[in-house]
């Protein structure tokens, strides 16, 4: 059975050291390349969310490509964590992540269907 924050088939959020990371962790930008290459590992973490927030080409790539390939992910179903920096901000129906002062719309990278898990730490998303 799978972990919290490590549920195969979706993306998962969580709060950095709230629950148990992958040992292989990349950055987002290796990510957005690993997902056009079509060579995204079985498990993995991805790391500096918040950052690539401040790069606003790099989060529209990065929510192109994720949509672009979330059929090829739904059928070989990785489990992939991003692990945050920050807080989740409940905003109307989705999710900000909150990064010091700043709020990110997770919903311009993930959708509109994040759902919260357990202790309100964790999220996940279809791919």
């Amino acid at each position: 059975m799978a972990g919290p924050g490590q549920i195969p088939g979706r993306y998962n959020l969580i709060i950095e050291g709230e629950y148990d990371a992958f040992d292989h962790q990349i950055p987002v930008q290796e990510f957005l390349q690993r997902l056009k290459d079509d060579d995204v590992p079985d498990t993995v973490s991805v790391v500096g969310l918040a950052d690539a927030f401040r790069n606003d080409d790099l989060i529209t790539d990065l929510a192109r490509e994720m949509d672009r390939r979330a059929n090829d992910l739904e059928y070989q179903s990785p489990t992939v964590q991003f692990v945050v920096d920050g807080s989740f901000h409940r905003s109307g129906k989705t999710y900000d992540l909150r990064d010091g002062d700043e709020l990110h719309s997770l919903q311009e990278v993930f959708g509109p269907q994040l759902e919260r898990k357990e202790d309100g730490d964790w999220l996940v998303t279809p791919f």
